[in-house]
């Protein structure tokens, strides 16, 4: 990727103003999805409303400013879920991303999590990390929209490791904008200073902010393979209450070989809102899932006309509205989501 042309796209586009930032959370409130509000509230009513649109600029004003970076699909659900032909390497519902099933990701050993047993990451942290470990492209899906395979139907992606980019290059429907046919930029692989920084990746021009950049700071959004810095995942959840010390409450319902949920409403089923822990085979184990859903979750629950849990989390771990840029959030209680597992 030729910088010098990422500086001029930047100066086509020098008219924009973007304001705020990327919060510590993770969550961008002056981002263009909060622009797309329903029901005249920012960031509800679904996914199209949120940052996990990936049809939209990351930007508050950006137009297409990021289609030379990705294919422009034009769909929100197609960059996660097809109809048909789904990827049969991994458990998910009709996935049509790339993943790093063999990847070597790195894990906490049992020390560190109170002895309770740790393995790879399973299918529902798997998904997450096909974007968020920063080595996927953003646009490597298995099947494009109205073509099956490819418009030309030659060519087929990769479903484990990183894309094929010919795959890619071969979608014919996309409004590139200036600069030819687009790259498929992978999120990044962490803070990177100084030029040139991560090619071919978003953190080229998200990297880490300095007061008044005109970008938002995409680090925050890097899990990168070594998730030794993050909540355990893959982390086998005390079977019983009491076990462990007492350090943990038990799910109230179980569901072998599927989940098990702490259902807080009594429907018996799990909700967005509900944590969960999922059974891949070893057990219940704590997933990235558990705690977000990609989807976004009304922060006052479900049926509420509130904001949605900022970084996508099932329940509102403490942000009220006196956080910046939160009106319309509420939260039942600061560590709600920490203390729905944690007994302290």
């Amino acid at each position: 990727m030729d910088i010098t042309k990422t500086v001029r796209l930047i100066a086509g586009f020098g008219v924009l103003i973007f304001t705020g930032g990327v919060f510590a959370d993770g969550w961008a409130p002056d981002s263009q999805a909060t622009e797309m509000p329903r029901d005249h509230v920012a960031n509800a009513g679904g996914i199209t409303d949120t940052r996990h649109n990936l049809s939209l600029s990351y930007n508050i004003r950006g137009a297409v400013a990021m289609d030379p970076y990705r294919n422009q699909y034009g769909a929100v659900c197609i960059y996660c879920h097809t109809p048909h032909g789904a990827n049969s390497q991994i458990e998910a519902p009709l996935w049509n991303r790339t993943v790093n099933r063999d990847a070597a990701y790195q894990i906490y050993d049992a020390p560190t999590t109170l002895m309770r047993t740790v393995s790879a990451p399973g299918p529902t942290s798997l998904t997450c990390l096909s974007c968020h470990d920063g080595t996927i492209a953003i646009d490597s899906v298995l099947n494009m929209p109205s073509s099956g395979r490819s418009p030309t139907g030659t060519l087929s992606n990769n479903e484990r490791g990183s894309a094929n980019t010919a795959f890619l290059d071969d979608w014919a429907n996309n409004e590139f904008g200036i600069f030819g046919a687009p790259q498929h930029f992978q999120l990044g692989d962490g803070v990177a200073t100084g030029i040139p920084r991560n090619p071919d990746k978003c953190t080229l021009c998200h990297f880490e902010s300095v007061p008044g950049s005109a970008v938002d700071d995409f680090n925050v959004f890097v899990m990168g393979t070594d998730l030794r810095d993050d909540h355990p995942v893959g982390v086998l959840y005390p079977d019983a209450a009491g076990v462990d010390g007492g350090f943990f409450n038990a799910p109230t319902v179980e569901l072998p070989g599927s989940m098990a949920f702490f259902d807080t409403n009594g429907n018996n089923r799990a909700d967005p809102d509900e944590v969960r822990l999922y059974d891949s085979g070893e057990g219940y184990e704590v997933e990235c899932a558990s705690c977000h859903d990609p989807h976004g979750v009304p922060s006052g629950g479900i049926g509420t006309n509130t904001r949605f849990s900022p970084s996508f989390l099932r329940v509102n771990n403490g942000v009220v509205g006196s956080h910046a840029g939160a009106t319309g959030i509420v939260s039942a209680a600061p560590s709600a989501l920490c203390l729905t597992c944690h007994t302290k």
